[in-house]
């Protein structure tokens, strides 16, 4: 077995589970398994997965306690058998031309331990907005300006390098494979509830410079507006933090250069914890005391580490 294919799910509609697993069976290309990891979802949820997953070949159901996306996702690379491991959610799609590039990628992706494809974000209703055009495969490999280049995108998605037409190369785990033994020795960070996939990218980055890049969309990325990262939520301002002190280490290590990325990453978590607590019906609060906490809340760590630096310069 090449590849192994890991789906987490967590009460997902069945029609989402359905196409996400119906667009990984639109080529000849079958040398994959696909693991549905059904992270304790309801009763009725489960048993629809057990249900519709004898329709799809090469493909298991594993029903865990509910424990999050991070626990989850290491579980299925702890039953993965394939030589190299993806990722997918259960409410997107792949493309056909990532399974085309899959079959050739067969035969060359043994000289690297990641190989990263892109992402294209579509508005839910036109999931079927991709390429038409299938292309040859282009294998490039990422030299030293280029794992620079792609450490740095790791934090504000900002390099022109990783980015071509509408796809990009994303900070999420899916629209790349890795090395099973390598994804074996850097899990996903349980503690975190938002980023833990943005610093199982970074552990990669630290562990490896046998990396290449395929310039095809590979990924639907369909639009979720109650995703974790995006519905309202109470607790986001512990979220964000317990992300951003997280990242931290790896600017630091760094020496600086990704300081301007790791500023661009916190005025993305402040834009999130505005618009996904402050502005929703959860904060009740009158307009004058929610500018007074916010105020609060970036005058203490770790946002004091650089905002102050950056407003005392007028940026």
């Amino acid at each position: 077995m090449f590849y192994s294919i890991i789906i987490p799910v967590y009460n997902n509609e069945v029609s989402d589970v359905r196409r996400c697993l119906d667009s990984f069976y639109r080529s000849s290309f079958n040398d994959f398994e696909i693991l549905v990891m059904d992270d304790g979802s309801k009763k009725e949820c489960a048993r629809t997965l057990d249900q519709i997953i004898i329709e799809y070949p090469h493909a298991s159901v594993y029903h865990l306690a509910h424990g999050g996306a991070a626990k989850t996702r290491n579980e299925g690379i702890h039953r993965a058998k394939g030589t190299y491991i993806c990722f997918a959610d259960a409410d997107d799609m792949v493309t056909r031309q990532f399974l085309l590039d899959l079959a050739e990628l067969k035969k060359y992706a043994c000289d690297y331990d990641v190989v990263y494809g892109l992402v294209h974000y579509v508005k839910k209703g036109t999931e079927q907005e991709e390429n038409p055009h299938i292309d040859s495969l282009e294998l490039k490999k990422i030299d030293a300006k280029g794992y620079r280049e792609l450490y740095r995108h790791m934090f504000d998605l900002g390099s022109p390098l990783y980015r071509k037409d509408n796809g990009y190369v994303s900070r999420g785990p899916v629209a790349r494979i890795v090395k099973r033994e390598l994804a074996e020795k850097h899990l996903f960070k349980p503690e975190l509830v938002l980023g833990e996939d943005e610093l199982w990218n970074l552990d990669l980055l630290e562990a490896t410079d046998k990396l290449a890049v395929v310039y095809h969309e590979w990924y639907l990325y369909i639009e979720n507006l109650m995703s974790t990262s995006r519905k309202p939520n109470p607790d986001f301002i512990r979220q964000h933090r317990d992300l951003l002190v997280s990242k931290l280490p790896y600017m630091q290590k760094h020496e600086g250069s990704l300081e301007g990325a790791f500023v661009n990453r916190i005025f993305e978590s402040l834009h999130a914890i505005i618009n996904g607590y402050y502005l929703t019906p959860l904060k009740k609060e009158g307009f004058l005391r929610k500018i007074r906490e916010f105020n609060k809340m970036v005058s203490n760590y770790p946002y004091t580490l650089i905002t102050y630096k950056y407003a005392n310069r007028g940026g």
